[in-house]
């Protein structure tokens, strides 16, 4: 189904809003939704719209929280979600942090109590967009196998970076840190596709190439083996352990027990360039490090470089033009949506 983007986000905002959360919310989070749709990472948009509204129609999420700040000062801020939705609650504290680091080499923010964010990137590019260099972090509940572990024993704890880079608009990496996202192998598992050996384990530890697994707790392995665990334990020990959130065990994502909340813990850091030699400067030489980098000799059969961030934003480009090209899997997830509203 091809919809645009205006029209999504519209559906999306009315989906919420009927499910309890206030207006201005319920857009951030139809808005940060949309926006991966759009840049063509269906796993992280509006597939996941249903679950959130599974939560608040538990009791496992309050749908009209609202952040609480524990502390406020020039270089940081540190926030509480309350036990609401993950994505408003982070769109709002990144907002105050790019307000902040206008005036400041650095600022940070962390939160807690909160939820799944949706797609990292959209922090990190929201820095961009405002001429900073963004970060951006969130822990899950346990969803992977630790270098040597036939558990589940460390979320799969998305991280992104984004940086403003002139002609080329910006840089932007996401990734979390099993083989691929969850998402992903939702929609294998609603195509009936079979995934290759090494994306996951079975609930008993062992190989398999069956997408439905997902749903019979199969365990996720790290990328890059022992290095997307190290990187995984970063962004538990800056999300988790720095926020106050919950950590490990401790995080209870996708939470929809009445009575406790996810306490899934987000942490952001906002670089301003001004303070390093200047916008332009960064931005100018940003601009000779991608043309450097997408100049080099192609390999056989390689038509095109790209520079990270480039098909997304190709992606974009495109939507907005023709619409969103939703798949079969994400649009069975907003019927089932409607019909829980």
């Amino acid at each position: 189904m091809i919809v645009s983007i205006a029209e999504l986000t519209a559906k999306c905002t009315d989906l919420l809003m009927r499910a309890g959360v206030p207006q201005l919310a319920a857009h951030r989070a139809a808005e940060t939704l949309v926006s991966a749709d759009a840049r063509g990472i269906h796993s992280h948009g509006v597939i996941r719209l249903a679950r959130y509204i599974d939560c608040i129609k538990s009791g496992g999420i309050r749908p009209d929280a609202e952040i609480e700040v524990i502390a406020d000062a020039p270089a940081y801020i540190r926030a509480s979600a309350a036990g609401g939705l993950g994505i408003p609650a982070s769109c709002e504290v990144v907002e105050r942090m790019i307000a902040k680091a206008k005036n400041m080499p650095l600022v940070a923010a962390s939160v807690n109590h909160s939820d799944h964010y949706g797609a990292a990137g959209y922090y990190a590019m929201k820095c961009a967009d405002n001429g900073l260099i963004g970060f951006s972090m969130s822990n899950t509940c346990p969803l992977i196998a630790v270098t040597g572990a036939k558990t589940a024993g460390i979320g799969n704890n998305p991280f992104a970076y984004a940086a403003p880079a002139g002609k080329f608009r910006a840089i932007l990496f996401d990734i979390c840190m099993s083989v691929v996202a969850s998402g992903k192998l939702i929609i294998a598992a609603a195509n009936n596709q079979p995934i290759p050996e090494g994306w996951i384990l079975d609930k008993d530890g062992n190989p398999t190439t069956d997408p439905k697994e997902i749903y019979n707790g199969a365990i996720m392995l790290p990328f890059g083996g022992h290095k997307g665990y190290g990187l995984a334990m970063m962004v538990e020990m800056l999300s988790g352990v720095l926020a106050n959130a919950g950590t490990l065990s401790g995080v209870n994502s996708w939470n929809t027990i009445p009575g406790q909340d996810a306490d899934t813990g987000h942490f952001f850091l906002a670089i301003n360039p001004e303070f390093f030699g200047g916008l332009d400067n960064f931005t100018a030489r940003m601009e000779n490090v991608i043309t450097e980098l997408t100049s080099a000799p192609k390999a056989d059969g390689v038509k095109k470089i790209y520079y990270p961030g480039e098909l997304e934003f190709i992606s974009e480009a495109k939507a907005e033009a023709d619409g969103i090209d939703l798949p079969d899997a994400s649009c069975a997830e907003l019927d089932r949506a409607a019909a829980n509203v």
